[in-house]
C-alpha cells in the first residue's frame, strides 16, 4: 500500500526551513498582568484562539470586500447585508471503529512506526506520551478537534502560485497579506495553530467561489504534519509531510470530489460552493492540547470586543466531546465586564459621572472607567485574597479585527498605586495598519521600538503611549479624594522619631529630624539613554554616621527609591535594583520598589548602595528619594 503521508527530503538547489514551525511559540509567554492572573487559560488555548479565530476572521472580511465589490458591479444601491460570521470549535473522542477509521485516512500508523523505529521524539519536537504510541490500545480513544469557519473567503488562489492562500497559509512563513485591517500575515498564525495538536499533525478543508485565475476548482483538502528534521532508514528529512495526491513535483491537494470525499471519510461536513454560509475552510487538529472550558476561557478573554459588538455579525462556539454547547459569555466574567464598560464609554461616552471618554483626531477613542468603592482601591481591602492579586490599572488596546491586542498596565514596568483605572483604546483606522507593522509575531503590542517597522509605524506606537499615559495619569488624578486638612496631616517619619526619643529607645540618645542629621547621605547619579524613547537612572548612594552621632558605630535602615513625578507632585514608584554593600540584608517585604536595607556602619567608615532603575519611556520624569533611619546604637 502506497504511504499517505510523503515526507519532505533537503534539497540544496532550494531554500530550506525545518518543519517544526511550531516552536515559533514555544519561548512565547502569555501577558497576564494585575487581576487578569487569577483564573487564566492556559498559553496553548490562547495561542489557539488567538491564531485560529484571527485568521479566519480576516478570510471573512475577505469574502464580505469581495461580496460588496460583486454587489457595486451589479449596479445595485446600497450595501450588502453582510453574511454572519460564526467558528466552531467541535472537541470530538473516536472509539473502536470510528478511531480505526481515522487512524486509517489520516496515516497515524505511518506516523507511529517512524517514532517507533527509533526516530527521536525530542528531535521532531513531540512530547513523551501521545496517542502515537497508543494506537494499537483498543482502551483508549482518539481525541481531535474539528474548526469550522463560516461564511469566510476560503483557502482560494491556483495552487503552486503565489496567489494560493493555502500555500500560504499551510506552508510558508511569515508572508503578510499586505491589506489594511488584517489581523496578521500568513505563516506565523499556523505555528498557534499547530501548537494545539500534541502531534503537530492538521488538516484543512477548504471551499471557496470559483475564480478565473483558478477554473474549475472550488474545494481543496491538505493534510500537514510539522515535525523537526531527523534520519529515517537512512535518508534525512526536512519534518514537513504531506497528505495529498502525489504528482510529478511532490504533493498536491485533493480538489472538488476527491476533497470532498476524504472529508467525509474524515467525518467532517461536506461544503458546497452554491452556499454562501458554506464558504470557508475547516481545519481537523489531532489530539488536541486543552480542554473545551480552557478554550472558553481563552476566546473571551481575546475576542469579547468583536463578541459584543452590535451589528458585527461575529459569532464563535465549542461543543464538547459529550455533545453540550458553550457560548462564550464575557459580560458574566467580573473583571472582563469593566472592560466592556470602557469599551460602550470610548465609542459612545460615559454613563457616569466618573466615566471619562477621550478622542484624538488620527490616533483614536479611550474610555476609561473606576470603582472608587472597589477594585479602584483594591489593595486597601481587608480581604486577603483580593490583597495577594497584583492589581493594576490595565488599558485593553485593539484595533480595526476588535481582537485584544494587549491589556497594557500602567505604569508598564511596575504595579503603581491605587486608584487602579480600567480603559479601552480602539485605534482609528487611518493608523490600523502601521499600528500593525509594529505588533510581534503574537500580535499582542505595538511595539514603538520595533526594528522591522517603519520610523512612521514606530512613530505612530509612541504617539498612541503618550496619549494614554497622559490620559490615564489625569483620569487618576481626577479620581483621588482632596488633600487633608493640614491639621489632620500624618506625618509618620516625624512620629516614629519623636516616639523612640520619648520612650527612649534605643541604646543611646537619637536626634530628632529638626536637628543636624546623624547619618550622612551623598547620593551620585545620572540618566542613561538605552533604547529608543527609553532611559534609566544608575548611580550610587554613599552612607555614614556624621559627627552629630555620638557613638561608633550604627545599626541603619536605608531606603533607595525612585518616583515618577506627576504634574510636579510624587507618584508611583519605579522597579529598582539595588546592590547593597556585604553586611547588610533586603528588610522583607520591600523587594523592586522600594529597595529597604538594614545592616551596620561604623564612624569614619562609609557604606556605599549601587542601584539602576527599570528602563522608561524618556518622557516621564522621575526623582530620586535616598533615606536612612538609625534603628540601634551599637555599644562596644
Amino acid at each position: 500500500m502506497t504511504d499517505r503521508w510523503i515526507w519532505d527530503k533537503p534539497d540544496p538547489s532550494r531554500s530550506g526551513v525545518a518543519g517544526d514551525v511550531a516552536k515559533l511559540f514555544k519561548a512565547e509567554s502569555v501577558k497576564q498582568p494585575g487581576v487578569l492572573e487569577q483564573d487564566a487559560p492556559s498559553r496553548l488555548a490562547t495561542f489557539l484562539a488567538r491564531e485560529a479565530i484571527q485568521n479566519s476572521w480576516d478570510a471573512a472580511e475577505d469574502l464580505r470586500s469581495d461580496l460588496r465589490k460583486s454587489h457595486v458591479r451589479a449596479g445595485r444601491k446600497g450595501l450588502p447585508e453582510p453574511p454572519p460570521f460564526e467558528v466552531r470549535f467541535l472537541f470530538h473522542e473516536a472509539q473502536g471503529r470510528d478511531k480505526e477509521r481515522l487512524v486509517f485516512y489520516l496515516g497515524l500508523d505511518e506516523l507511529g512506526n517512524r517514532l517507533d523505529s527509533g526516530v527521536s521524539r525530542q528531535e521532531v519536537g513531540l512530547g513523551e506520551s501521545d496517542h502515537l504510541n497508543q494506537l494499537r490500545n483498543t482502551n483508549t480513544g482518539l481525541t481531535y478537534l474539528v474548526i469550522e469557519e463560516q461564511a469566510s473567503s476560503g483557502m482560494y488562489g491556483p495552487w503552486r502560485s503565489d496567489d494560493s492562500k493555502m500555500y500560504q497559509a499551510l506552508l510558508t512563513l511569515g508572508v503578510t497579506t499586505g491589506e489594511q485591517g488584517k489581523g496578521g500575515s500568513f505563516g506565523y498564525g499556523k505555528a498557534g495553530m499547530i501548537r494545539g495538536s500534541a502531534i503537530k499533525t492538521l488538516v484543512a478543508y477548504t471551499c471557496f467561489r470559483e475564480r478565473s485565475n483558478d477554473p474549475g476548482v472550488t474545494r481543496r483538502l491538505l493534510g500537514v504534519t510539522y515535525w523537526g528534521r531527523h534520519k529515517y532508514r537512512g535518508s534525512t528529512y526536512t519534518g514537513w509531510a504531506r497528505l495529498g495526491k502525489p504528482d510529478y513535483e511532490g504533493v498536491r491537494p485533493l480538489e472538488n470530489e476527491e476533497a470532498d470525499d476524504l472529508a467525509k471519510k474524515l467525518g467532517l461536513q461536506v461544503r458546497s460552493p452554491n452556499e454562501t454560509a458554506e464558504l470557508g475552510t475547516t481545519f481537523l487538529l489531532v489530539e488536541p492540547t486543552m480542554q473545551p472550558d480552557d478554550l472558553l476561557k481563552a476566546v473571551e478573554r481575546s475576542w469579547w470586543p468583536a463578541l459584543e459588538e452590535h451589528g458585527l455579525q461575529f459569532s464563535v462556539s465549542i461543543c464538547t466531546p459529550s455533545g453540550e454547547n458553550l457560548f462564550p459569555q464575557p459580560r458574566q466574567d467580573a473583571v472582563l465586564e469593566t472592560f466592556i464598560n470602557a469599551y460602550e464609554v470610548a465609542l459612545s461616552g460615559g454613563g457616569g459621572a466618573s466615566d471619562k471618554q477621550v478622542s484624538r483626531k488620527g490616533l483614536g477613542q479611550l474610555g476609561l472607567v473606576s470603582d472608587v468603592e472597589g477594585w479602584s482601591y483594591a489593595d486597601q481591602s481587608g480581604d486577603q485574597e483580593d490583597r495577594e492579586i497584583s492589581h493594576r490599572s490595565l488599558i485593553a488596546l485593539m484595533r480595526t479585527p476588535r481582537m485584544v491586542v494587549e491589556y497594557l498596565p500602567h505604569p508598564p514596568l511596575h504595579q503603581g498605586n491605587p486608584p487602579y483605572v480600567r480603559g479601552v483604546f480602539v485605534a482609528d483606522p487611518s493608523i490600523n495598519r502601521l499600528l500593525r507593522e509594529t505588533e510581534p509575531k503574537g500580535h499582542d503590542a505595538w511595539d514603538r521600538i520595533a526594528e522591522d517597522a517603519t520610523e512612521e509605524a514606530r512613530k505612530a506606537a509612541r504617539q498612541v503611549g503618550k496619549f494614554i499615559r497622559r490620559e490615564v495619569q489625569k483620569y487618576k488624578k481626577f479620581l483621588k479624594p482632596p488633600p487633608r486638612p493640614a491639621d489632620q496631616l500624618a506625618l509618620p517619619v516625624f512620629d516614629r522619631w519623636m516616639k523612640r526619643l520619648l520612650t527612649g529607645g534605643g541604646a543611646g540618645t537619637v536626634t530628632p529630624p529638626n536637628d543636624t542629621r546623624p547619618v550622612t547621605i551623598q547620593p551620585i547619579f545620572k540618566l542613561e539613554s538605552t533604547t529608543d524613547n527609553l532611559v534609566r537612572v544608575t548611580g550610587r548612594v554613599r552612607y555614614g554616621l556624621s559627627e552629630n552621632f555620638d557613638g561608633y558605630e550604627a545599626i541603619i535602615e536605608v531606603a533607595v527609591r525612585y518616583r515618577f513625578l506627576e504634574d510636579d507632585r510624587t507618584g508611583d514608584l519605579v522597579e529598582i535594583r539595588v546592590t547593597p554593600p556585604a553586611g547588610f540584608e533586603l528588610v522583607e517585604g520591600f523587594e523592586l520598589v522600594e529597595g529597604k536595607y538594614q545592616g551596620s556602619v561604623q564612624r569614619d567608615k562609609s557604606v556605599t548602595f549601587m542601584f539602576q532603575t527599570a528602563e522608561y519611556p524618556s518622557d516621564w520624569s522621575g526623582r530620586l528619594f535616598a533615606e536612612a533611619e538609625i534603628v540601634n546604637h551599637v555599644d562596644r
